[in-house]
């Protein structure tokens, strides 16, 4: 996640943020950063703008009437004053005549003065009462602001480029000027959005009037509508994406985008588009997750989806078990394979086999009880007895190690100090085979009079002292010669296994196991944000409830993303009927004269300590004069360990081997350990000059 966020450099900065202000402008062109809230929002508002129109339209023609009928009563009434005094004139003159005519306005205004009034008041009682917005309207919701955007964009698009032209022509400086600070403002925006590529979302328009009751669509609808379980959508994927949505909303997930999901054989495949944080803050509520979406407690998986795009995550929802109908074990005819072709440890969660190329690799395997490790080994040893050019060593000194299968291994132990031997063994053919090979040829080349040895060693952790560095040696020497180790563990902590798990695993299988072990074995302090969840998977609690024993997850050369798989078991059956099969058509045997380095008994006995003190410390490049000393004590305190204690102990020790290598005719140089950075750093010994003296 780390690399699709940042890039790698600047220049991997700018261009995601290239990408993604390209792929964000075509979601504003599309309308895709707008949801159905805020189309219902704008639906509604809409509509309320019209009523008020349409009120105030009302409310001004009711107006217009009234004024009407009172300049009209008005002008009765006025009409009626003046023929009054003109009769009261005309009786003055002696002309008589009654009064006549109606006193004041007529009646008939003032009854519809009164009737326009009442119709005010109705109007101005009247309440604004909102249609419901349906899917139909958000169409036509989602058209009219795409119509919109794009005529914008069409003006922009004509009077930028007519403004910039007209720009030049005015001024150069301030064209110029102008070109620059766009180019740079561009330039700034990109890597900051290569950064931190999260999707721009406006803000919800606020509603422009409060409704009686909450429309549908609106952020007024139910804050916390009760989540359903997955398997209720059915095949329809926007139930599924509503169903994820309100699920990760429970769980309080910074998801600000619930993207199309996918339905797949075995479930739901949901793109997810953070709004902060990281993917493992997600793979932290994947337990809880799972609970609400009904599902398996180690269905619900989580991993990067776009190393270009930190925020964009895949959600897999099992809701049915991929692995429940797994394809049976092939048929291997005894002596049909070899080891230098690739054999499929298992089936992946998109149905892909899982090939692995065992010879020359080391392999790990680290499950808790109950993880299927036995059908992972056996898996293992089921090939390699069906090989031509490769046998297998039992090594366990707890258990009974490849049970049906072991009677087709050619080495067996079954203690501490059977391992011990067994091991120094193989360490032994390995540093002859090495010696043997002729210099143009990188590695051992397997045939059946001398096969590549795969060694399953169980319960590291039970194994002597000396058992421990005989395997840490031979996982240092082992690949060159064939002749590798299947190191089976429940835990892959540092104090279990030291600093042999750093670069010598070629395949690393991790089963249902801690999470404390995920990190260790992938090689990453992010690998669980990563996707590697096999601490997630849960182990079998009993023979006849498998639960997830046998899914894996495995990085090898050819897999290097964390993919769900499933090792199919071998019955026992089956397995004792290979295994008596291929017996009885003879199994390949280990050379019987382990090739030896030349003139290797005639060795003067201060070389032989020498390569002795480099072998216990697994054969590296230089040895100091005091580790040297220390191996040199221990071999022989009589001779070498006199100066115990001493402050000149060192010096000692280096002046009688310089004495020792000049009588037994042998001229090494020592070197001083990184002389370039530090003249004072320890004199050392370089192991090929030791051999390069010897040959």
């Amino acid at each position: 996640m780390s690399g699709s966020g940042s890039g790698s450099g600047g220049g991997g900065t700018l261009s995601a943020g290239v990408r993604h202000l390209r792929a964000e402008w075509g979601r504003w062109w599309r309308a895709e950063d707008l949801t159905d809230t805020h189309i219902a929002h704008r639906v509604l508002n809409d509509q309320y703008r019209l009523w008020r129109q349409l009120k105030q339209r009302g409310n001004a023609e009711v107006q217009q009437n009234i004024g009407l009928l009172r300049d009209q009563q008005k002008r009765q009434t006025y009409m009626q004053m003046q023929q009054m005094a003109l009769q009261k004139q005309n009786r003055g003159r002696g002309y008589g005549g009654g009064y006549g005519g109606g006193y004041g306005a007529s009646p008939v205004i003032s009854y519809r003065m009164m009737q326009w009034a009442q119709l005010q008041m109705r109007m101005g009682q009247q309440e604004f009462r909102h249609l419901e917005v349906t899917a139909s309207m958000l169409q036509i919701g989602y058209g009219q602001v795409r119509s919109r955007r794009h005529l914008t964009a069409g003006i922009l698009l004509l009077v930028i480029p007519a403004l910039w032209v007209g720009l030049w022509f005015l001024s150069f400086l301030a064209a110029f000027t102008v070109t620059a600070l766009a180019v740079f403002v561009f330039f700034v925006v990109a890597v900051v959005k290569g950064r931190n590529p999260a999707w721009r979302r406006p803000a919800v328009p606020r509603l422009l009037f409060v409704p009686p009751r909450a429309p549908a669509h609106t952020e007024l609808e139910d804050p916390d509508p009760e989540p359903f379980p997955i398997r209720e959508a059915g095949s329809n994927p926007r139930q599924a994406r509503e169903s994820v949505r309100l699920a990760l909303k429970k769980e309080n997930a910074r998801v600000s985008e619930v993207l199309v999901p996918e339905q797949t054989a075995y479930g739901w495949k949901v793109p997810l588009v953070l709004q902060s944080g990281t993917a493992g803050q997600l793979v932290s509520i994947l337990k809880p997750l799972a609970t609400t979406l009904r599902v398996g407690e180690s269905r619900v998986l989580a991993q990067p989806a776009d190393p270009n795009d930190a925020a964009l995550v895949s959600l897999q929802v099992l809701t049915r078990d991929p692995f429940e109908t797994p394809l049976p074990y092939p048929e291997r005819l005894p002596g049909s394979c070899t080891i230098v072709d690739p054999v499929s440890l298992g089936l992946s969660l998109e149905g892909e086999t899982t090939p692995v190329v065992l010879a020359g690799q080391h392999v790990i395997i680290v499950s808790d009880t109950g993880g299927g490790k036995t059908g992972m080994v056996q898996a293992i040893g089921e090939y390699v007895t069906a090989c031509r050019d490769a046998v297998i060593v039992d090594i366990d000194p707890v258990k009974r190690g490849l049970k049906a299968l072991a009677p087709a291994a050619v080495m067996t132990a079954r203690t501490p100090e059977e391992a011990e031997a067994v091991l120094e063994a193989l360490l032994a053919r390995a540093r002859a085979r090495v010696a043997s090979m002729p210099p143009m040829q990188d590695t051992w080349i397997p045939t059946p009079s001398g096969p590549a040895v795969i060694a399953v060693l169980d319960e590291y952790p039970q194994l002597s002292k000396r058992g421990k560095e005989l395997a840490v040696a031979l996982l240092r020497v082992g690949r060159e010669a064939l002749i590798t180790i299947v190191l089976v563990s429940q835990d892959a902590t540092s104090d279990v296994l030291g600093d042999a798990i750093a670069d010598a695993f070629g395949v690393r299988i991790m089963l249902p196991c801690r999470a404390a072990d995920v990190p260790i074995v992938v090689g990453r302090a992010d690998a669980i944000s990563r996707g590697w969840l096999p601490h997630l998977l849960v182990p079998s609690p009993e023979p006849g409830f498998p639960a997830d024993a046998g899914r894996f997850y495995c990085l090898t050369p050819r897999h290097r993303t964390p993919v769900l798989r499933y090792v199919s078991p071998l019955p026992p059956a089956e397995a004792d009927r290979r295994t008596r099969e291929r017996l009885a058509a003879g199994l390949p045997r280990l050379e019987t004269a382990v090739p030896q380095p030349a003139d290797t008994d005639a060795l003067p006995e201060i070389a032989r300590l020498l390569l002795d003190a480099f072998a216990t410390h697994s054969d590296p490049e230089a040895l100091t004069i005091e580790q040297l000393a220390d191996h040199l004590a221990a071999a022989d305190p009589a001779t070498w360990g006199k100066w115990d204690g001493q402050k000149n102990r060192l010096l000692m020790v280096g002046r009688t081997l310089k004495t020792q290598l000049k009588a037994a005719n042998l001229d090494i140089p020592t070197d001083r350990l990184g002389a370039d950075i530090d003249p004072k750093r320890p004199t050392a010994y370089q192991l090929a000059d030791i051999k390069g003296a010897l040959s």
